[in-house]
């Protein structure tokens, strides 16, 4: 698997990636997003402003994320406190086609996301999710994110996670 900035004409295939990983949370008994955001068009718009990325394997997008460079606003204020205050990436919208799930894909993935942050002179990921996401909590841990406190996003309160490549 690949990880590269993805192209406009795949923001349909990124976005069915975001469609599955909602039938997929559904199906675990909650929403990760509310069913107005993320849309295809938040997808373009990522695109568009450089933060859209495919998980790519044999030329196939299997999955998407944003990633943005610097400052989230929403991860200014949080009830808890970050591990770093040296620069950070975000991820935010990680989401897998229902036909790769599984096999270790979301290992992969943030092993290549660590390798782009490394690239870029970055130590620092942040991530937030739902407090009823265990899966998502589940491989946050496994990857070597530590739980730093809660934040609000997209209206409600969330689990915000860091990695930290001094502290390994």
């Amino acid at each position: 698997m690949k990880l590269r900035p993805a192209y406009q004409s795949e923001a349909g295939m990124c976005y069915q990636c975001i469609q599955d990983a909602r039938t997929y949370h559904k199906s675990l008994g909650f929403e990760q997003w509310h069913p107005d955001y993320p849309t295809e068009q938040t997808v373009h718009d990522d695109i568009a402003q450089g933060t859209g990325y495919a998980f790519v394997e044999d030329d196939t997008v299997i999955g998407y994320c944003c990633i943005i460079i610097g400052d989230e606003p929403a991860y200014l204020k949080i009830n808890g406190s970050w591990k770093t205050d040296r620069p950070y990436v975000v991820v935010h919208r990680m989401a897998f086609s229902s036909s790769a799930r599984g096999g270790g894909l979301s290992h992969e993935a943030f092993l290549l996301i660590k390798e782009f942050c490394l690239a870029n002179h970055i130590d620092a990921i942040r991530v937030d999710t739902q407090d009823e996401n265990k899966v998502m909590q589940h491989i946050l841990n496994r990857e070597g994110f530590e739980f730093c406190g809660m934040i609000q996003f997209d209206g409600g309160p969330k689990l915000a996670y860091e990695w930290d490549r001094q502290s390994i």
